[in-house]
């Protein structure tokens, strides 16, 4: 199994890349990831115009490579430190499978937004809801991510 720490690496080179590519879209794409409505999503669209929606169906094949590579550091992250310390079950679980967890969420949002984005008439109100809560799912679930880690930090040297 590779080491966390290059699948850490590689996914931050990943989001890197990604956020440079994505910054002349404005709004920014947590303004489309959080529409939970038709009308909010399509008004992104509408100031991104067909050059933004290019730009940022374009960068699937990109995010689609960081989700597998954030979620393989997270369980390998996640594996190492369980091993590593003794933590309560719930926050090794959270520490080993949020990350992964976050993954599929994204996964199924670029999915989504594949499908909203791609120049049909507008879909179903659903969708576009269905989308917003993948997005926030994956958000919910790298915070969690973020605070298990930091517990299980706190738990070896307290502050």
């Amino acid at each position: 199994m590779l080491r966390p720490l290059y699948l850490g690496l590689a996914a931050l080179a990943v989001f890197i890349g990604i956020a440079v590519y994505l910054a002349p879209l404005e709004p920014g794409i947590l303004r489309l990831q959080f529409s939970f409505t038709a009308s909010s999503f399509q008004g992104v669209l509408e100031q991104w115009q067909a050059h933004g929606i290019a730009l940022y169906r374009a960068h699937f094949s990109a995010d689609f490579v960081l989700l597998v590579l954030y979620g393989a550091f997270g369980f390998a992250y996640g594996r190492q430190c369980a091993a590593a310390r003794a933590m309560h079950r719930r926050l090794a679980w959270l520490v080993v499978w949020s990350l992964p967890v976050a993954a599929l969420a994204d996964a199924g949002e670029n999915a989504l937004h594949l499908l909203l984005t791609d120049g049909r008439p507008a879909a179903a109100s659903t969708l576009y809801a269905l989308a917003a809560l993948a997005a926030t799912a994956k958000w919910l679930a790298i915070l969690a991510f973020g605070a298990a880690s930091l517990g299980a930090r706190r738990r070896v040297r307290p502050l």
